[in-house]
Formats: structure tokens, sequence, C-alpha cells
């Protein structure tokens, strides 16, 4: 969905990735207890979030380039398969 050709590429990726590490750091208090002098850093968890960098292609396209590949998907679809979609929209 996220694809576009561009006037360098003709399947240039339009998204991005944010990963988030969590991590679970001992307080020095703790550490000392157990004698030692750096604390423990243990991994926790993560998120990752996926996000459309280039909301403008959608509205305007530079001279030869397209917007993204779904669009001309969509619309090249035959008749009773755009159907389906746009009734899949609604409600």
């Amino acid at each position: 969905f996220g694809n576009a050709k561009t006037v360098r590429n003709d399947n240039s990726s339009r998204f991005g990735k944010f990963t988030q590490l969590q991590f679970d750091v001992e307080s020095v208090e703790d550490a000392a207890k157990e004698g030692r002098a750096v604390p423990s850093c243990h991994l926790a968890g993560s998120k990752c979030i996926t996000y459309l960098l280039e909301k403008s292609r959608v509205v305007s396209v530079a001279e030869g380039e397209r917007t993204f590949h779904i669009f001309y998907q969509m619309l090249g679809a035959p008749d009773d398969e755009k159907q389906k979609i746009w009734e899949g929209l609604t409600g």
C-alpha cells in the first residue's frame, strides 16, 4: 500500500518505522546491595510503530512520478471488485 513510483525508483517505500525499546533499570541502591558498582539494565519490551512518510503524495505528484500503487490497482480493478471495495468502506 505504501509504495509509489518516483523519478529514481519504480517501487519506492513511503513508510517509516519508529522503534521504542523499553528497559528495566536496577536502582543504584539495589546494585550496591548485590555488591555491584553499576546497576543492571535488561530489555523489558519494545514497540514498533509504522507510519506514512509522504501524505502529500496523495494530493499532489511531481512530474514523472506516480502516487501510491494501491490507487492505480483499485482504479484498474473490474467494476464488480470496485463495488465490493467501496461497499466495505461504508458504515
